[in-house]
């Protein structure tokens, strides 16, 4: 089993996990703040990394990191231009427009990701962006879901490709899994999907009476 650490960092706090087993550490959105994160994971075999969407709050560190460990980069399918596209990765961070030199493996629905005995299985949550991934970690009940779902929040949907539509359509279904679940978000604490589920389903029951109209629920301010 993996132990989850993580790491906040960026002028948009956006939340860095490492995850290590026997095998390695696997890090998950490296968003900024390269020597700082290097510094962190010292000590650590960085064997990978997966961007659960292609915003530059989320991949700044990533050309970093992999020339540092040459380590491979995974994002979902539908972002692989994003991280190449200073036009779609969202927006400035501190001034700079980052992208990623070279994505490694294009991850869909149902792929799995497996390291050391451990195993994460993709999920394909649209609508923040194209691309959006949740990562599923079945045997110790966890959910990194990026900028899908945050705790009280979701991810807003005013970004460039944002679609609202497809994002209630994400939260349909993440109101339909485990409660027991423990969620990782891309920024602020953890949270349950026991906690989450009351604002998922009124999302998802909202966007059937009225698709394409946004509801009244708090999307993320600036996420």
């Amino acid at each position: 089993m993996f132990t989850i650490e993580h790491l906040t960092v960026g002028a948009w706090k956006a939340v860095c996990y490492a995850l290590t087993n026997e095998e390695g550490t696997l890090i998950i959105d490296p968003g900024a703040e390269p020597r700082t994160l290097m510094r962190w994971l010292e000590g650590k075999k960085v064997i990978g990394i997966v961007l659960t969407h292609c915003h530059s709050d989320h991949i700044g560190a990533v050309n970093e990191l992999v020339e540092a460990y040459g380590c491979p980069v995974a994002c979902g399918v539908d972002d692989v231009d994003g991280v190449a596209d200073v036009h779609r990765s969202g927006f400035d961070e501190e001034g700079i427009d980052y992208t990623v030199d070279h994505v490694d493996r294009s991850l869909a629905e149902g792929d799995v990701i497996t390291w050391g005995g451990d195993t994460l299985q993709v999920l394909h949550t649209p609508g923040h962006t194209p691309g959006s991934i949740c990562l599923l970690g079945t045997e110790q009940q966890v959910l990194f879901s990026g900028d899908t779902l945050f705790s009280g929040a979701i991810g807003s949907t005013v970004f460039v490709l944002g679609d609202y539509a497809e994002l209630m359509r994400s939260c349909a279904r993440l109101s339909q899994m485990d409660s027991s679940l423990t969620v990782y978000p891309g920024h602020g604490p953890a949270t349950t999907l026991r906690a989450e589920k009351p604002m998922l389903s009124y999302l998802a029951q909202s966007a059937l009476r009225a698709a394409g109209h946004s509801s009244n629920w708090r999307e993320g301010s600036w996420w």
